[in-house]
């Protein structure tokens, strides 16, 4: 072989080489979630079984509590892809930042309201301590409408910032709390250790968006390639979800650090049948939501729930037939 051959053979199999590494590339993106409860449970699990991966996605999964810091994180650039309820992405935009609702994997509100054994109806609650994650969220929000559908004034109980559900539970069996808003699995421990549940919020007459997927509308234009691929990892992750029990449990048992497999089933069988898929915003849930902050809010009257949601992604996969791979 010539010299020139030589030369012609080592270029062309470097290209070759650049051409597979290009094919192989993924991109990179940080995406947070706000906790270790089951309704929680979309982003996990799109990481965990590798389904980001799947779609091309090098993602990064950070926990970040409370909607105001995912919304900062999101609006600063820390992260790409938000997950949360939908309360904060609503007052973000509805204040004048880009944020926008791509999907919502969980439209109830996915909590019951634990009381001690001695709280035998609502009434009972009035001049009790009621703790709750903070004020302003979904916590607060589905405290607010309980309390309405009651008939009791949120003056009449005194409301206090009581930190994640473990905490929470903790004040509850030391006696620093007379009640709280739990889902499983603390819910299940709660249970399990006495304390009464008073009511299921997931049954109340509101609609809530609980857990939504949402980013700057500036990222969606300019990098709607990948939005739409990690909407994919996420529905996929919301069907194995409703689907697959085995492998949800393992990657519950992980992520909640839970190796009793009684309250992994419960937690499990809890919030499984509840998810949504496809992961449609539940639109009269945005509107419920609007009409509790418009008391309060003047950027939120007069407001529609479709300026604040975009489901141009979900579309384009229904119609490539995306979802009836699934055999929805």
């Amino acid at each position: 072989m010539s010299s020139t051959a030589g030369l012609k053979l080592v270029g062309f199999l470097f290209c070759l080489q650049i051409g597979q590494l290009n094919a192989n590339a993924v991109d990179k993106i940080v995406a947070d979630f706000g906790g270790v409860s089951g309704f929680q449970s979309a982003s996990w699990v799109a990481k965990d079984l590798k389904l980001l991966e799947k779609h091309g996605l090098n993602a990064d999964l950070v926990m970040i509590t409370g909607g105001a810091r995912s919304v900062a994180a999101l609006l600063g650039g820390s992260t790409q892809f938000a997950t949360g309820s939908g309360t904060a992405p609503l007052q973000a935009y509805a204040r004048g930042s880009d944020t926008v609702i791509l999907a919502a994997s969980y439209n109830k509100f996915p909590y019951a309201f634990v009381v001690k054994p001695d709280i035998g109806s609502p009434k009972d609650l009035r001049g009790k301590k009621i703790g709750i994650l903070n004020f302003g969220g979904s916590n607060d929000i589905a405290l607010q409408l309980a309390l309405k559908e009651w008939g009791i004034k949120q003056q009449e109980v005194s409301v206090m910032i009581g930190g994640d559900a473990p905490t929470r539970l903790l004040s509850l069996t030391v006696g620093s709390l007379d009640a709280t808003i739990l889902s499983p699995p603390h819910l299940t421990m709660a249970v399990k250790a006495g304390y009464r549940v008073l009511a299921d919020m997931g049954e109340m007459r509101a609609n809530f968006s609980q857990s939504t997927l949402y980013v700057r509308r500036s990222y969606l234009r300019d990098n709607r390639d990948i939005a739409k691929r990690f909407l994919k990892a996420y529905a996929e992750a919301v069907h194995v979800i409703k689907t697959d029990r085995e492998r949800t449990l393992a990657v519950f048992a992980k992520r909640m650090r839970l190796d009793d497999a009684a309250i992994l089933r419960d937690t499990y069988d809890y919030f499984a049948p509840r998810f949504s898929f496809p992961p449609r915003v539940n639109m009269a849930g945005i509107k419920d939501t609007l009409d509790f902050y418009a008391a309060t809010s003047p950027e939120m009257r007069n407001r529609k729930p479709e300026e604040f949601v975009d489901h141009s992604l979900l579309d384009e996969l229904e119609k490539e037939g995306f979802f009836k791979g699934f055999g929805s």
